[in-house]
């Protein structure tokens, strides 16, 4: 894979996982958590600043990941490097709403990490 495709793919799967912390922002902002939902509340929730955010986020992601799909002559070496979203959900959780991140889930990270860099030095 060349240096500017992983740039590209990085970009696309940063974007998602910022997405994901935008639309978790809106939804705490609202109220949402641990609270049942409705249809109305769905509505609701789709026209607030941060979840708009999140899914414009999403929607930029999307294009990226077109791209990088144009480029990388392997899907099974482009996508299983998405998992790396998992690792940056977490860290940014933790920095923005505090996660609890313990022994047994930085373990688990460190082998999702392993198994990306295999597959990424695999092709």
């Amino acid at each position: 894979m060349r240096f500017v495709h992983f740039l590209l793919l990085l970009f696309a799967v940063c974007l998602g996982a910022l997405g994901q912390i935008a639309i978790k922002s809106g939804l705490r902002k609202l109220g949402y958590e641990a609270q049942g939902t409705s249809v109305g509340k769905i509505l609701t929730a789709l026209f607030t600043p941060y979840v708009g955010l999140g899914f414009g986020l999403y929607a930029i992601s999307s294009l990226a990941w077109l791209v990088v799909l144009s480029r990388i002559k392997q899907l099974s070496v482009a996508y299983p490097m998405i998992s790396v979203g998992y690792v940056l959900v977490v860290l940014l959780s933790w920095y923005f709403f505090q996660d609890t991140i313990n022994l047994t889930r930085i373990a688990g990270l460190a082998l999702i990490c392993a198994g990306v860099a295999l597959v990424g030095f695999s092709s």
